[in-house]
């Protein structure tokens, strides 16, 4: 697959990303959040998200340059997010970094995450389009509900979780953000109702598309291109779909092991893992998960099939051809 149209869009984003960044700092006398500017501008990420958003304005008609403090603070959004979540899963590594928590403590990280989220409003400010600061506003509120629900489904009995459970988890904690990626370019390109809706429905199926990858990726993914440990799922028992399958297709004595791993009623060492990973492997869980990836994936591509053609259809069209591709 030639990745190369993405590429160049990751540069154009990170361009102006550094822009903005950049300006921000001239007026930022606080060590710390000096570095954090820097980090999120120099470890970059996939851009995804925000290219979505750009392209989503471009695909109805309209103009990115109109999407683009939109798709400034939806990055500053995620990285937020993504701060906090470390906190939650205890993570000491990000893109093949110390993650802020490891690097600042856990309480500065907090506050590091609260002034990403702060400075994320300050863009989306810029846009001045009421209707897309609401969606992008509630947007925050799912990711947060996701993450609470995620959490707290860790303590719950791991046998009663089901798969609808953790596809509402994944849709509030990971595909939100990508449906409000597409449905506010959309609407900043000047969209119909139906290409606002359809995008919309675009960026759900792929963000989906992205968490059961993740999910496959925690246990077969390799550190160096993921940039963060294996096995990071598992030792914080998390109920991924892998999990969800596994139980209902697993023999006994594998299904109960699994119970008490991530149950965790004990520590977890690295052999723990590589065990878990032959039972996902043996009980068909890994193969059902990519299928179910690519699934979501057919659906975001169907859902924008209707769009007049155009080169940021076709971007859209290669952004979900590698998701597909991610495992």
């Amino acid at each position: 697959m030639n990745e190369r149209p993405i590429q160049e869009e990751v540069q154009y984003f990170n361009r102006k990303l550094s822009e903005v960044i950049e300006q921000k700092m001239q007026g930022c006398t606080n060590k710390i959040l000096y570095h954090v500017l820097n980090y999120i501008r120099d470890t970059g990420g996939k851009r995804l998200r925000p290219i979505v958003c750009l392209l989503s304005a471009e695909a109805v008609g309209g103009s990115r340059d109109r999407a683009l403090y939109t798709a400034v603070a939806i990055e500053l959004i995620h990285n937020a997010s993504l701060v906090h979540d470390d906190i939650i899963d205890e993570n000491s590594i990000r893109r093949k970094n110390p993650s802020n928590p490891a690097r600042y403590g856990e309480k500065r990280a907090i506050v590091i995450g609260d002034f990403l989220f702060a400075f994320s409003c300050e863009m989306l400010a810029r846009c001045g389009v009421p209707e897309v600061m609401g969606l992008v506003s509630s947007t925050i509120s799912d990711i947060a509900m996701g993450q609470y629900l995620e959490f707290s489904l860790r303590l719950s009995d791991i046998k009663e979780v089901t798969e609808q459970t953790y596809l509402e988890i994944a849709a509030l904690k990971t595909a939100s953000i990508f449906t409000v990626c597409a449905a506010s370019g959309a609407l900043l390109g000047g969209g119909s109702e139906t290409e606002i809706e359809n995008l919309r429905g675009y960026g759900e199926n792929l963000g989906i598309a992205f968490q059961i990858q993740d999910d496959v990726l925690d246990v077969c993914g390799d550190p160096a291109k993921t940039g963060k440990p294996v096995g990071l799922d598992i030792k914080n028992g998390e109920r991924t779909i892998l999990v969800i399958h596994a139980l209902n297709h697993s023999k006994p004595s594998e299904k109960a092991y699994l119970v008490e791993l991530l149950s965790k009623k004990r520590d977890i060492r690295n052999s723990d893992i590589d065990r878990v990973r032959e039972i996902f492997v043996n009980s068909g869980s890994i193969d059902y998960a990519i299928q179910l990836s690519n699934d979501f994936v057919i659906r975001a591509k169907s859902c924008i099939a209707g769009l007049k053609d155009s080169e940021a259809k076709e971007k859209l069209l290669l952004i979900a051809d590698f998701a597909a591709n991610r495992v």
